[in-house]
């Protein structure tokens, strides 16, 4: 886990995606201890999801193997995963105050985020975020400084976070979420030509 260095943001590429966004504005000492927060997240059910999903993808060449071998087995396998990983979306749903009908639209990348807000922010601000990727409903907590806020219409603000502390596997598992869905969106377009 380490802050995202200039030369990084600028390998990671952003997409238009509907997304769960919880945000809180913190304060100078809640966001020195981002490091030991995002270093702790074992123990945080909000967070279940993503470490599922980083195993899931550890497991995916293993279970590859095993369907050549023994179909029956890798069938069970995954129906055994698929319980947990429901068990993980149970989890998520409980932990927060996450609600999947509160999806707004964001240009989303690894390094940063921005969306349209009815709340009042202001550029400097602290921001500690809880993020659920759609459809893999995958809860990442982020933290982040607002670099920009402007108004777009009077009861409206723009709004540009920067991620400034976010786990390895969860930048990873974002950077995986937005090939995923640019790749959805060539093919909706290809269909559509």
């Amino acid at each position: 886990m380490k802050k995202i260095s200039t030369d990084e943001r600028r390998q990671f590429f952003r997409i238009e995606d509907d997304i769960y966004l919880e945000l809180e504005t913190i304060s100078v000492e809640e966001y020195n201890s981002a490091e030991e927060v995002l270093a702790n997240l074992h123990n945080d059910s909000f967070s279940l999801s993503a470490d599922f999903a980083t195993l899931n993808n550890n497991l995916h060449p293993v279970l590859n193997n095993i369907k050549q071998l023994h179909p029956d087995i890798a069938q069970y396998l995954e129906l055994l995963n698929n319980k947990i990983d429901s068990l993980g979306e149970l989890l998520l749903h409980k932990s927060s105050a996450y609600d999947e009908s509160k999806r707004i639209n964001a240009n989303v990348s690894a390094s940063g985020i921005k969306f349209e807000s009815e709340a009042t922010h202001n550029e400097g601000d602290l921001i500690r975020l809880e993020l659920v990727l759609f459809p893999e409903k995958i809860g990442v907590l982020v933290f982040g400084k607002i670099i920009k806020a402007t108004q777009s219409t009077e009861q409206m603000q723009n709004i540009s976070i920067e991620f400034e502390h976010i786990r390895t596997e969860d930048r990873e598992l974002m950077i995986k979420h937005n090939l995923n869905k640019q790749m959805i969106d060539l093919r909706e377009k290809n269909q559509n030509d």
